[in-house]
């Protein structure tokens, strides 16, 4: 388990060359709240964390390790355990925001916008193997091998057709991935005016992705409009995901791209009234993907 870095109020020397004295500035700031306001999925600052948001807002990348240490010194972190800290979510914010987000898209719907909802989902199929040993006066040994295989993919919900496209995703989640599923995305969209809704992963608000919002860039047709931090259950493409494993979940597939084509079958076959009004019920303890 990765060793926490928590911040003390006193700043270290400033040694890591790439990044400009404002840049610094605008680090030690982003430290002071939790990694999960920057889009990073981790409970604490370390360097795994910091090398992921150091990235996204600069685009800039260290070889070694002792250089993130160095960097998290010098925006005052210490290296101990932190205090308890409390998970819950800031509701007020997030019913502030998502009220924001429900006039916004309700505007671009009227204006004849096409708008999605977007989210990334990792599925697994594990294959459970059984060899029985009988040997000769013993004991009976039962021997299971459990082989786990996973695959992505990326989701654009339509609030106006209420259908749901899907695409595969290569390898990791990352920005060079959501690149190539939001180019596709505006291929198959006839509309010229497109805005998705999507949460705050990180490479969601990675330079390479943002930069292609730009007009004449890539993505120019798409507005993208951010939810709140910590508030999956306010996306709709989240609970497509869930009502898609809960009806895969029972069904043992002999191989994963069984598993694949009928998570994928099942969305596709439908459509999902879902948006910012009228949304499934969750359970609390539900953990969203």
């Amino acid at each position: 388990m990765p060793t926490p870095w928590v911040v003390t109020g006193h700043a270290g020397n400033e040694n890591a060359a790439k990044l400009t004295r404002a840049q610094k500035e605008q680090l030690k700031e982003t430290l002071s709240g939790p990694p999960s306001q920057s889009g990073v999925q981790a409970d604490f600052w370390d360097v795994p964390a910091l090398r992921d948001v150091v990235k996204i807002l600069f685009d800039v990348e260290y070889q070694s390790d002792s250089t993130y240490q160095l960097l998290l010194k010098f925006c005052g972190m210490s290296f101990k355990l932190p205090d308890p800290f409390d998970k819950r979510r800031d509701e007020a914010a997030i019913t502030a925001r998502m009220a924001r987000i429900r006039q916004e898209v309700a505007e671009l719907l009227t204006r004849g916008w096409e708008v999605y909802t977007v989210d990334e989902v990792r599925v697994e199929h594990e294959a459970e193997t059984r060899r029985m040993w009988l040997p000769r006066g013993g004991r009976t040994r039962l021997h299971v091998d459990r082989t786990r295989s996973a695959r992505s993919f990326f989701g654009a919900l339509s609030l106006t057709t209420k259908k749901m496209k899907i695409y595969p995703i290569e390898g990791n989640q990352n920005a060079e991935q959501i690149i190539l599923a939001m180019a596709r995305l505006v291929r198959e969209t006839e509309n010229e005016k497109i805005a998705v809704v999507l949460d705050n992963a990180g490479f969601h608000h990675a330079k390479a992705v943002t930069d292609l919002y730009e007009p004449g860039q890539a993505l120019e047709r798409i507005k993208p409009i951010y939810l709140p931090p910590c508030a999956p259950d306010h996306n709709p493409t989240e609970h497509v995901w869930n009502t898609a494993k809960d009806h895969i979940a029972n069904i043992q597939q002999d191989t994963p791209e069984q598993t694949w084509t009928a998570f994928t079958s099942y969305i596709t076959s439908r459509t999902f009234d879902y948006d910012f009004e009228h949304l499934p019920i969750t359970p609390p303890e539900r953990n969203l993907v």
